[in-house]
């Protein structure tokens, strides 16, 4: 194997070393605050199935993963209060919006609004997603110790990476050095699905990172024959192979970790 191999020491110790720096990550809580009723219904829904303590009520933000604000219509003083709170807290905040309302909110980004009609309940897939785009691979241990919010992480997740590896193609115009930096990426995603529904980095699974290195070897070749068969420019073609690639890879490892759950 070449001294460009992603199953190298190195990149499999980087990827141990990620696993720990997880594992050694404070747990800390999903804090839900705002309107009461829509509070109390998405803790309920939150709660199901939920490690103890995961998911709180209007409690500290300084020790808040995030913080899930339920907002019904224009702010108030008070939610205005609690909203800078966690924005001094440094706390990532995802906003839903009930009943409409118009204007910034303090420290929630626009981008992290959810619209929400007064009779529809909380989207909590949505949720799951910006959250996961807020927190990135941090997001994996939330929705392990929440799995009503495994779905939407996950598959933001899952686009992260893709996105990712497009960048890591489209940029590649060298020899061998583009494969370690997208086996890295791919295999990094395994690691945060498997996480994100309970499951640790162990020798046993050197086979599942196996597969993503010959999967990543597969999409190489191809992407080399399209390159030399087709007119489009080699950046957008290499790109577009390694967004689809690692998107496949992430939706197989998806069930592969949903079927060990349901044994």
């Amino acid at each position: 194997m070449s001294s460009h191999s992603s199953l190298s020491p190195q990149a499999l110790l980087r990827l141990a070393a990620e696993q720990r720096k997880l594992e050694s990550k404070e747990i800390r809580p999903l804090v839900l605050s705002g309107a009461r009723r829509p509070v109390s219904a998405l803790a309920r829904e939150l709660s199901r199935a939920a490690a103890p303590g995961s998911v709180v009520q209007d409690e500290g933000f300084e020790r808040a993963e995030a913080l899930v604000y339920l907002l019904r219509g224009r702010p108030k003083s008070d939610d205005l209060h609690r909203l800078r709170a966690a924005g001094k807290a440094r706390v990532p905040i995802i906003c839903v919006r009930i009943g409409g309302g118009a204007g910034p909110l303090p420290g929630v980004l626009a981008t992290d609004v959810i619209e929400l009609a007064d009779a529809e309940p909380a989207p909590v897939e949505e949720i799951g997603r910006l959250l996961a785009r807020r927190l990135e691979g941090r997001s994996a241990a939330l929705a392990a110790r929440i799995p009503a919010l495994r779905a939407g992480v996950c598959r933001e997740l899952i686009q992260h990476s893709a996105r990712r590896s497009a960048a890591v193609g489209a940029a590649t115009f060298v020899r061998a050095p583009d494969l370690p930096a997208l086996f890295l990426e791919q295999a990094r995603l395994i690691l945060w699905l498997g996480y994100a529904h309970d499951r640790r980095l162990e020798p046993k699974r050197g086979a599942e990172l196996a597969a993503v290195l010959m999967a990543g070897l597969g999409l190489r070749r191809l992407a080399r024959r399209a390159r030399r068969e087709t007119l489009f420019p080699a950046w957008a073609m290499q790109g577009s192979i390694a967004f689809a690639g690692t998107l496949a890879l992430g939706e197989a490892a998806l069930r592969f970790f949903s079927e060990l759950e349901s044994e």
